[in-house]
Formats: structure tokens, sequence, C-alpha cells
């Protein structure tokens, strides 16, 4: 089986919405003023799948391979940085404390 490419717009929504579903579910608190602080609560690196061995592996060999000297190759790192800072961004413009917001709506509903 072939995994797609995420692009990086999919993976920044991936992750976001994964958070989302960890605030909902009280896993992850809605007072988490940014991404690293994701980490108090869950491994925040795997968020976007980069912790599933197929998505890791394609993103890898699109962005050129790595072998055990080299580790991951530049470019993926630079996608990855480039997803948790977006979400570092989103959360710091309040976009979890909007969810908690919209949660306590339609519970009051």
């Amino acid at each position: 089986m072939t995994t797609n490419i995420p692009t990086l717009d999919e993976s920044i929504e991936r992750m976001k919405q994964e958070i989302i579903e960890d605030i909902k579910s009280g896993q992850v608190s809605a007072d988490c003023p940014s991404f690293s602080a994701l980490h108090d609560y869950v491994d925040a690196n795997c968020y976007g799948g980069f912790c599933e061995d197929d998505v890791m592996q394609a993103l890898s060999e699109h962005y050129g391979g790595g072998d055990e000297n080299e580790g991951m190759p530049d470019e993926l790192m630079d996608y990855l940085n480039k997803a948790q800072n977006s979400i570092d961004r989103w959360i710091k413009a309040g976009g979890i404390k909007q969810i908690d917001i919209d949660k306590r709506d339609r519970s009051e509903a």
C-alpha cells in the first residue's frame, strides 16, 4: 500500500483536528499556551501522523531519504518545523481557546 504524501497544509489541518480531539476528550487542557506546552500532556511530535511508520517513511523518501548515520533529511526537518511552528502560532492566536468556547456553547444549548 502506498501512502499519499500530505501537503504541509494537510498536515497542519490534521494536527489541529487531533489537538481538538484531545481537548474534547480532556487529554489536553484548553489552557495550553503553546505547541511546546502540549508536551506536558502528550507527545506533541506525533500530531499529524508523524509517529506513524507509513507516514514518516513516505515523507522521508519524498524528501530524499536518510540513513542511520545521517538521520532525517533536512527538508523533512524543515517540513516538520514549519508544521509545528504553524500550530504554535495557531495556539498563541487563541485557536485552542476558541475550541473550548465552542465546546461550552454546545453543552449549554
